[in-house]
C-alpha cells in the first residue's frame, strides 16, 4: 500500500468525487441522491500498483488498482492523474465512484478542468442505491451549473442477460441545470422491452433534490356515464417554502367547465387547508334531467388551528356545500351530513376549558335547513385533583349551551357536576374503584311538542342527579412457560334516581343509543346530556384473554345489565318496562396473518341474535380475504338493518393478481356496490383495469358503471384513467 502527501491526495478525491457527482444523470424525482463532498477532515488513503508525484511540475500519477478512500466515499479507476497547476483531472479505466448513498458512478475517461469548471465524462454510467441505471455516451460540463448528457439512456427495471430492459427512456440530450434546479429532456422515446411506444419531444422536472416547482401536472382524461368525456388539467404552484396550492380546471361534456382548488400553508403555531370547486352547470330536477337555465354549484373545505402555546390553541373546520347532491356527483364526499365548528380551548393535562360553535348541513332527502339546528355556543370544563396519599381525587365539570332553529325546538342548558373517585386494591387481588357524582341540570326550552298535546309548550326545568357508582374486579392470572390465561370477573353497580327524563326536555345528542360491549360496563352509557340514562342498574359478566409468546390473542367478554327503572324502554329493548337488557358478548382473536371478530346481542329470553357483527381478514403474501356481516334486529334507536360486505385478492401468474369485492344489503335485497381489478406488477411497472358499478340512485346522483386503466412506471409515477 502506498500513501500520498495529504494535500495532493485530497484534492485529488475531492476532484474526481465531484467531476462524478456534478455530472449527475436525468433521473426520477424521487431517486435518493447526495451531492456532498467527503469530509475533509476524514483520513485519505490511496492504494495503487505504482505511484509518483512530481512537485517540481505539480502532477501526481497513479497507477494500476487505483482506490481512495476518504470516509464513506470510494474511488476506483486503473489510472489516475492530477495536474495541480493546471487544475485539470484525468482518471481512465473503469473509473467508479462509490458513496454514502449507495450510489454508484462509473465511466470510462473523467476529464474535468478549469477548477471544476468544465470537463468532459466519456461513456458515463451510473447505478443508484435503489438499482437505477443511467447510462450517457458522453457527459459535459460547460459549467459549474450545468451538464449536458448526450445519447442517455435511462430504466429502474431489472437487467437480464441478452434481454433489453421492460421499459427505458432513451433522450438524444440531457440537460441538468442546477442553479435552476430543472432537468430537461429532448427527442427522447419510452421503449418498452426494446421497442419504441411513445414519442416525447421535450419534458422537463425538477432535479432529484431541488424544492417543489410550480408547473403543470399530467393532464387527466376519462368518460363516465353522468359526464361523458372529462379533462382536467391539474397546475402546482409553489407560493413559498411552507405554501403551496394546486389549482385544477375541469371540462366535462354534460356539465360544462368547473374549477377545483387546493391551498396549505403550514407554520410553526398550526397549519391550514382550504378546499373549495365551483361549477355553473345547466340545472337539473331530481330525476337528474336538464330543465334548462344555469346555477351555481360548489362547496368549500377548510379546516386549521393555531397554538399559542402548548395549552392555548384555536381553530376551525368548516364544511358547506350549495346543494344535497353535489359532493357525490363530482365524487369529492359521500358524507350524509356536514358539521362545520370554530373552536378555542386551553388543555393541561386532564383539566381543559373550551368554546365552539357548530353548524350542521343536512345532505338526505328529509333534511330541512329550517329544522336543522345552529349550536353557538358550547363551553366546557374540567377540572381534576391529583389524588392524595390514599389515591382519593376529586373533579368538577360544567357545560352550558343554546340551541336555536329557524323553525321548532330552541333550548339552553347550564349543566354542572360535582365528584370524587377512589381506587382500592385489597391484599387478596379484589380492585374496587368508587365514584360519587352529584350533577345539577337547568333547562329553558321554546317550541317542545310533547306526546298527547297538541300545543306546543315552552318553559324550563331543573334537575338534580345524584350518582353513586361502584365497580368490583378481581383478575385472576395464570402463567405459562409462553403463554398466560386471565379471567376477570366483574361487576357495576350504579344508583341514581328514576323519572330524570322530564318531556320539557328534547332530546338533542342523545339520539342514538345502544348497548355494546363498549360501553356495557360504563358508568354513563349515554352519549350526550339530554337524556339520562335513568334508575338504578347493575352491570354483570366475566371477560377473560389468553395470550401466546407469538402475539397470538383470544379475547372473550360476555355481559348483562339490569335497569331498575321501568319507565324508559332499554337501549336494546323496544319493549317498554323491560328491566333485563340483551346479552352483550365479544369474541375476538387476533393471529399472525388473521384476525377475527364476533359481537353479538342475544335476546335474554328466547337467545336469538338481536345483534350480529361478524368481520375478520387473512393476509399471507399477495393472498388477502375480508368480509364483514352486521344485522340488527328490534332496536328502537337504529332500526332493523343486515348488510354484508366482502373482498377477496389474489395472485394468478407471473406478475398478474385479482381482486372482487361487493356490498349488498340483505334487507331490502338489492346490491350496493361491485368492483373487479385484474393487476399485473413487476418490479418497474405496473397496470391495472378496475371495473365498478354503484346502485344507488339520489336525485341527480346516478348509478354509475366504470373501467378504469391506469398504468404506472417506477420512479416517473402513473398515467391514464379511461372511464366509461
Amino acid at each position: 500500500m502506498v500513501k500520498t502527501h495529504r494535500c495532493g491526495a485530497e484534492r485529488l478525491l475531492h476532484v474526481v468525487a465531484a467531476a462524478m457527482l456534478l455530472s449527475w444523470p436525468a433521473g426520477a424525482q424521487e431517486l435518493a441522491f447526495s451531492a456532498e463532498k467527503p469530509d475533509s477532515d476524514a483520513p485519505v488513503v490511496l492504494e495503487a500498483r505504482e505511484m509518483g508525484y512530481d512537485q517540481k511540475h505539480g502532477v501526481v500519477v497513479a497507477l494500476g488498482d487505483v482506490e481512495v478512500v476518504q470516509g464513506d466515499y470510494v474511488l476506483r479507476a486503473e489510472q489516475l492523474t492530477y495536474y495541480q497547476k493546471l487544475g485539470l483531472v484525468r482518471a481512465k479505466g473503469n473509473v467508479s465512484l462509490l458513496q454514502p448513498t449507495g450510489d454508484i458512478m462509473f465511466a470510462e475517461e473523467v476529464e474535468l478542468k478549469d477548477d471544476l469548471k468544465a470537463g468532459l465524462i466519456q461513456e458515463f454510467r451510473a447505478r443508484l442505491s435503489d438499482n437505477s441505471r443511467f447510462a450517457a455516451k458522453e457527459a459535459v460540463r460547460e459549467s459549474p451549473y450545468r451538464t449536458k448528457l448526450s445519447k442517455a439512456v435511462y430504466s429502474p427495471c431489472k437487467l437480464c442477460k441478452g434481454k433489453a430492459p421492460f421499459w427505458q427512456l432513451r433522450a438524444g440530450e440531457v440537460d441538468i441545470d442546477e442553479f435552476n434546479e430543472k432537468i430537461t429532456y429532448n427527442d427522447a422515446w419510452m421503449e418498452i422491452a426494446g421497442v419504441p411506444v411513445a414519442y416525447i419531444p421535450r419534458m422537463s422536472h425538477p432535479t432529484p433534490d431541488a424544492d417543489a416547482k410550480s408547473g403543470f401536472l399530467a393532464p387527466e382524461y376519462s368518460v363516465n356515464n353522468q359526464f361523458g368525456l372529462t379533462l382536467k388539467a391539474p397546475y402546482y404552484w409553489r407560493i413559498a417554502p411552507n405554501q403551496q396550492a394546486l389549482i385544477t380546471p375541469w371540462y366535462t361534456a354534460e356539465d360544462g367547465p368547473l374549477l377545483q382548488t387546493e391551498y396549505e400553508q403550514l407554520r410553526d403555531e398550526g397549519q391550514h387547508l382550504v378546499m373549495f370547486s365551483a361549477a355553473y352547470p345547466e340545472r337539473r330536477s331530481d330525476t337528474g334531467s336538464q330543465i334548462g337555465g344555469n346555477e351555481f354549484r360548489g362547496h368549500l373545505f377548510a379546516r386549521g388551528s393555531h397554538a399559542f402555546d402548548d395549552n392555548l390553541s384555536i381553530g376551525y373546520d368548516i364544511n358547506r356545500t350549495s346543494d344535497d347532491t353535489y359532493l357525490r356527483r363530482y365524487n369529492f364526499s359521500n358524507e350524509a351530513v356536514l358539521f362545520s365548528r370554530a373552536f378555542a380551548q386551553h388543555v393541561d393535562g386532564r383539566n381543559f376549558l373550551s368554546a365552539q360553535g357548530l353548524a350542521i348541513q343536512g345532505l338526505r332527502v328529509f333534511d330541512d335547513p329550517d329544522t336543522t339546528p345552529l349550536i353557538l355556543p358550547t363551553l366546557e370544563g374540567y377540572y381534576e385533583t391529583a389524588p392524595n396519599d390514599f389515591g382519593l381525587k376529586y373533579f368538577t365539570s360544567a357545560n352550558a349551551q343554546l340551541l336555536s332553529r329557524e323553525v321548532g325546538v330552541d333550548q339552553r342548558r347550564l349543566s354542572t357536576s360535582v365528584g370524587a373517585n377512589i381506587p382500592y386494591v385489597s391484599d387478596g387481588g379484589h380492585v374496587l374503584n368508587a365514584t360519587a357524582t352529584m350533577r345539577t341540570d337547568f333547562y329553558q326550552s321554546d317550541d317542545v311538542t310533547i306526546a298527547g298535546n297538541p300545543q306546543l309548550q315552552s318553559g324550563s326545568e331543573t334537575r338534580l342527579i345524584p350518582q353513586l357508582a361502584l365497580e368490583w374486579r378481581y383478575p385472576l392470572i395464570r402463567r405459562m412457560a409462553s403463554s398466560s390465561l386471565t379471567i376477570e370477573p366483574l361487576v357495576l353497580g350504579v344508583v341514581q334516581p328514576n323519572g330524570n327524563n322530564p318531556a320539557l326536555i328534547a332530546n338533542e345528542d342523545s339520539r342514538v343509543v345502544e348497548l355494546t360491549d363498549t360501553n356495557i360496563f360504563s358508568v354513563d352509557r349515554f352519549p350526550g346530556l339530554d337524556a339520562v340514562d335513568s334508575g338504578s342498574r347493575v352491570s354483570y359478566g366475566l371477560r377473560a384473554q389468553y395470550l401466546t409468546a407469538k402475539n397470538r390473542m383470544i379475547e372473550f367478554l360476555f355481559g348483562q345489565s339490569y335497569n331498575a327503572d321501568d319507565d324508559t324502554p332499554f337501549p336494546n329493548s323496544n319493549v317498554q318496562g323491560e328491566h333485563l337488557s340483551d346479552y352483550i358478548g365479544r369474541i375476538a382473536y387476533q393471529g399472525t396473518y388473521s384476525t377475527l371478530a364476533y359481537r353479538f346481542g342475544l335476546d335474554k329470553d328466547r337467545f336469538s341474535p338481536n345483534r350480529n357483527e361478524l368481520g375478520g381478514t387473512y393476509q399471507f403474501g399477495k393472498f388477502l380475504l375480508s368480509g364483514n356481516y352486521l344485522t340488527l334486529k328490534d332496536n328502537v334507536f337504529l332500526g332493523d338493518s343486515e348488510q354484508v360486505f366482502g373482498s377477496i385478492g389474489f395472485p394468478i401468474y407471473g406478475g398478474f393478481s385479482a381482486n372482487f369485492g361487493a356490498t349488498r344489503d340483505i334487507l331490502s335485497d338489492q346490491m350496493l356496490f361491485q368492483n373487479a381489478t385484474l393487476t399485473y406488477e413487476n418490479d418497474c411497472f405496473n397496470v391495472s383495469l378496475l371495473g365498478l358499478r354503484t346502485f344507488v340512485r339520489d336525485r341527480d346522483v346516478e348509478p354509475v358503471s366504470q373501467i378504469s386503466l391506469r398504468v404506472g412506471f417506477k420512479n416517473l409515477g402513473e398515467f391514464g384513467d379511461v372511464q366509461q
